[in-house]
């Protein structure tokens, strides 16, 4: 399939975060590679009439297409700006697609509206007040500090867009 540059370069950034193979009992995702989940890729391969298999083994083309069909597209992010497209798909990606507040609203319209549609700067600090937030719960405290450091990284990387 092919890409636009600019999902190209947020799928770049994204996957440098993500990481491989983790299953860590502390993370409600459960297990995931390369950010994908467990249950997300068993729906992918679903989807394409193939048998589930352990996330362990999915393969580039796969983690690709899954995030271009299921984050990118499904956020919307090819009708946003440079900015916020790669906000939102980082915020796809970190805190889900599917999570609606009780308002209605995705994470990523949440933190769109509290940055008026046109201040990054403001849903950055929106999400920074979520992660603080999530913190409070259990056991996520220990991911707090990589999330404000993949929070920093992704303010400076558009920065660069």
């Amino acid at each position: 399939m092919q890409y636009n540059e600019l999902f190209k370069k947020a799928l770049a950034f994204v996957l440098k975060w993500e990481g491989g193979f983790v299953n860590d009992p502390d993370d409600k995702g459960g297990a995931t590679n390369k950010g994908i989940t467990q249950n997300t890729y068993n729906s992918y391969l679903k989807s394409k009439g193939m048998q589930a298999k352990s996330v362990r083994y999915i393969t580039q083309a796969e983690v690709e297409d899954i995030y271009y069909k299921q984050y990118w597209l499904k956020s919307g992010c090819e009708k946003m700006s440079k900015k916020f497209a790669v906000l939102c798909f980082d915020t796809a990606v970190n805190m889900g697609t599917g999570i609606v507040k009780a308002t209605g609203m995705t994470r990523n319209e949440e933190f769109l509206k509290a940055a008026e549609y046109k201040f990054p700067e403001k849903y950055i600090e929106a999400k920074r007040a979520k992660y603080y937030e999530f913190a409070k719960y259990g056991n996520q405290k220990k991911f707090l500090n990589g999330w404000l450091n993949r929070l920093n990284a992704v303010a400076k990387f558009i920065q660069t867009l």
